[in-house]
């Protein structure tokens, strides 16, 4: 019950409608494992961890799908310039670097076709991945800065759990040797000093 209390204080799940409700929670079972929380302030600790590093996760594979999104027109693009023969203008191999760069991805031919292409020219496919990263860095820049800034907001609250519980540490240290010193504990009478006296 009282689990279930400290659990309904707690902000949803920050996920998108694609992602898992089921993979959040083993993420963070796995951190509640590892931290083992104690209360309700530990507890939002490990919820902000948690959804810092699904965030961090999230942004890292949105990384490879922008560079997988670009291989279309990154392929197309290294197409027209290696198609182009001296004299011709871009224009004049666009339709084939088009259709090449379409059928790359589902025609074993155009593959074969493009593979010839680049080894022309002492290349393969590590070139399309280049330009497809080349054409995608913009973007990237800016994921790398948020995945900085937040795993250095990861790394902050790791450290506040940390001092947390060295806080609190301290403070049930202190309590308990004025407790075995005798300072916060009443001092109450010996029953026999408030006896009347006899007159």
């Amino acid at each position: 019950m009282r689990r279930r209390n400290e659990l309904a204080l707690l902000p949803k799940s920050p996920l998108l409608i694609t992602e898992s409700a089921d993979e959040f929670d083993a993420l963070r079972d796995a951190f509640e494992q590892e931290i083992k929380p104690r209360g309700i302030i530990e507890q939002m600790y490990v919820h902000e961890i948690c959804a810092i590093v699904w965030e961090i996760l999230r942004l890292r594979r949105c990384k490879v799908v922008i560079i997988n999104s670009a291989f279309r027109s990154a392929l197309q693009d290294l197409l027209m310039q290696l198609l182009k023969q001296p004299g011709q203008y871009s224009h004049d191999v666009e339709d084939e670097a088009q259709a090449l760069a379409q059928a790359w991805f589902t025609d074993k031919e155009a593959r074969k076709q493009v593979l010839e292409t680049l080894s022309r020219f002492e290349l393969d496919e590590t070139a399309i991945e280049a330009e497809a990263i080349r054409k995608s860095s913009s973007d990237l820049e800016l994921l790398d800065r948020m995945l900085s800034s937040l795993e250095s907001r990861r790394d902050k609250a790791l450290c506040c759990v940390a001092e947390y519980r060295a806080g609190l540490a301290h403070q049930l240290r202190e309590s308990a040797d004025r407790i075995i010193d005798g300072k916060d504990v009443l001092q109450l009478e010996h029953p026999s000093s408030n006896r009347p006296t006899a007159a």
